[in-house]
């Protein structure tokens, strides 16, 4: 005899999946996935193309700042080592200097010039091969639509191209590099299980039909989100089996509830369909099973141990007609 079921539950994922494609159609899933893997492939290259923007509008901003700075410690040199050549002419040097420069091209204009075009040439230009390694690291990422960047790979990539030496640069791209394929591994594994998870609610719902009973439409997010499902057959009147799912922690509640008020006297019906659904739930976790989804029973309650659950009819699927709601209850097996 059989009252609330606690169990656990497991997704093979070869026989899931061959389980699957002959309950769609292989020919179906097939260009279902296809579809989809091209719109995902589109979806990719729509995210690269704006990462590559705001990548080249931040180099920019990046450059200029680096530019000014450079303008700032080049003056500051050249003013302290005119002072070094001229010390007694230190307390007019700024009068001084402005009067040589309006004198027209001077040697010290031209060796500042130089100076700084040559510090900014080469600081642009490391700046600008950082910048296009990160940009050929992250690119690597495989992000759908939906996903950005992880800022700890954001701020991985500010600090190549921010880093005092080109031996710590490439130690630290090196770094990232790894980042990257541990992160793109993660999201594939996730992406995979998250396909079993999808697979397995169709496989539910196709084995309790095929089984005879009337299933309301389960969802595609019941074994990644968990969630509830109901079933029974026809004749069963007020009474279903409530599925409950916890993905998280790879359990499965079944227990039988009936529609109805409290405190009504039935007993006797309650530990009829308690003893139908156990004289049934075997053959369903034997499909189930042959089928990818293996399912262990943790704890069960015999039948009469726990009152039936009485709900709202209103949180059950629909019946077809009402003319049952009330017919006799009788035990049933199956063969």
């Amino acid at each position: 005899m059989s009252g609330p079921m606690a169990a656990g539950f497991g997704i093979e994922a070869a026989v899931l999946i061959s389980a699957q494609s002959i309950l769609a159609g292989a020919a179906e899933i097939a260009e279902g996935m296809n579809e989809a893997e091209r719109a995902a492939e589109e979806q990719r290259q729509q995210r690269r193309t704006e990462r590559r923007q705001m990548r080249a509008a931040q180099a920019a901003g990046q450059i200029q700042q680096q530019r000014d700075a450079s303008a700032r410690d080049q003056l500051a040199r050249l003013t302290q080592l005119a002072k070094v050549v001229d010390p007694a002419g230190a307390a007019d040097l700024d009068a001084r200097m402005a009067a040589l420069f309006a004198s027209g091209v001077s040697l010290q204009e031209e060796l500042a010039a130089f100076l700084v075009q040559t510090k900014e040439a080469a600081a642009q230009n490391r700046v600008s091969q950082r910048q296009s390694l990160v940009a050929h690291v992250l690119d690597r990422l495989e992000l759908d639509v939906a996903l950005t960047v992880p800022e700890s790979l954001l701020a991985l990539a500010q600090q190549v191209v921010a880093a005092p030496s080109d031996e710590r640069a490439e130690a630290l791209a090196t770094e990232l590099r790894l980042q990257v394929q541990l992160y793109n591994e993660a999201l594939i594994q996730a992406a995979e299980q998250r396909k079993l998870q999808e697979a397995a609610a169709i496989v539910l719902e196709q084995s309790l039909k095929d089984l005879g009973y009337a299933v309301e439409d389960i969802e595609a997010t019941l074994f990644v989100e968990g969630g509830v499902a109901h079933f029974q057959r026809p004749e069963w009147g007020d009474y279903h089996i409530r599925l409950r799912i916890d993905p998280k922690r790879a359990a499965m509640n079944f227990n039988v509830v009936r529609a109805g008020t409290t405190g009504e006297d039935r007993k006797h019906e309650d530990m009829l369909a308690e003893e139908r659904w156990c004289s049934e739930f075997p053959k369903l976790f034997e499909t189930l099973k042959a089928r990818g989804i293996p399912i262990s029973v943790t704890r069960l309650l015999q039948a009469g141990e726990a009152p039936v659950q009485v709900v709202d009819a209103a949180s059950l699927p629909q019946r077809e007609t009402e003319e049952r709601r009330h017919e006799p209850l009788k035990a049933r097996s199956i063969e």
